[in-house]
């Protein structure tokens, strides 16, 4: 196994043996973490929240189904995304086996979300559509869609170093932008809903996926590393680091442009769009830190009090990511 890379073209004959010393064995830990951590969302009593759907204003209502649309679409492209454009090149067992339970898990995820708009009676076809009628929405998973397609059924050649950036990028897009910033954004939404008392099972749910994205950002930040170490060529191209920093900006700017078309000069479930902003910032910092980079907001903490009072033990790679030492690229 020794003369493979994390990524590059393989045979199915090959790596169909687990070894007891992995090369990645970061991978091997995912795996057992992401194992341990499986749930299912018919043990979650969302209907108990009925009432408080029901008793949600237009404004809350309208910020409730949009999350949810968000996530009920974005859940599936995750999946697409892993199984049409990232595993596929993976030489490693132990990454594969890492990466394909997330793929089960965001089934999970999708079922979870479907349960939900099914309990409450939404609109299905006006909830899926969200992402399409939402022209900022619709940006958010279009960023993510255009690189990916641009590598899937052997667009990208792992073995060339052009190849090797595009793949990267699409796992930036996917895991981290996607996974780390996005629905971070909207998890917010959904966890101040319960700091006002409302949604309490639904968003138990939604604590469930946030240890899973957690882990699925780990995923990502380890791939990007392993791709980085190993292909010293991609580290040394100063102009395409830059621009792995100026996506993750530009990301920001349009997550913000979004949270102020929803909150704009009000406040829902208790938070306003400066504090959105300013988390949205603390967290681009983490992520741009996790991946060796310098922050580029200097937030020294997380503005929304309410998820500080969260469960610590339940929500522990919220904030922390991993305890792995990340080298600078």
């Amino acid at each position: 196994m020794s003369q493979f890379k994390f990524i590059g073209k393989t045979s199915v004959r090959d790596n169909i043996r687990l070894s007891e010393n992995p090369k990645y064995p970061v991978f091997k830990e995912l795996y057992v973490k992401q194992k341990k951590a499986v749930w299912f969302p018919e043990e979650l009593n969302i209907q108990q929240d009925i009432l408080d759907y029901k008793s949600l204003t237009p404004t809350e209502r309208e910020l409730f189904e949009s999350a949810v649309g968000y996530f009920a679409s974005s859940e599936l492209l995750v999946q697409n995304v892993l199984g049409n454009g990232f595993f596929p090149v993976l030489t490693d067992p132990y990454a594969k086996m890492s990466f394909s339970t997330q793929m089960f898990m965001e089934n999970i995820h999708s079922d979870f979300f479907e349960i939900v708009l099914n309990s409450f009676e939404m609109d299905r076809k006006r909830v899926y559509n969200i992402t399409l009628e939402d022209k900022l929405l619709k940006e958010k998973q279009e960023i993510i869609i255009r690189a990916v397609d641009r590598i899937t059924y052997g667009k990208a050649d792992p073995d060339t170093p052009e190849g090797k950036k595009q793949i990267l990028t699409a796992i930036l897009l996917n895991n981290i932008i996607q996974e780390g910033m996005f629905f971070y954004s909207a998890f917010a939404h959904f966890f101040a809903m319960k700091d006002t008392g409302k949604m309490k099972n639904v968003v138990s749910g939604v604590e469930l996926v946030l240890i899973d994205e957690s882990l699925h950002l780990q995923n990502g930040i380890e791939a990007i590393i392993t791709i980085a170490e190993e292909n010293p060529e991609i580290v040394d191209d100063d102009k395409f680091i830059d621009n792995i920093a100026e996506t993750i900006i530009d990301a920001v700017e349009l997550e913000l442009n979004y949270l102020k078309s929803k909150f704009g000069g009000t406040t829902i479930f208790g938070v306003s769009y400066k504090e959105l902003e300013l988390y949205m910032k603390y967290i681009a910092d983490r992520r741009l830190e996790e991946l060796g980079l310098e922050p580029q907001f200097n937030i020294p903490e997380n503005p929304l009090k309410f998820l500080q009072k969260e469960d610590v033990k339940k929500l522990t790679n919220f904030f922390e990511v991993s305890s792995t030492e990340y080298t600078n690229f």
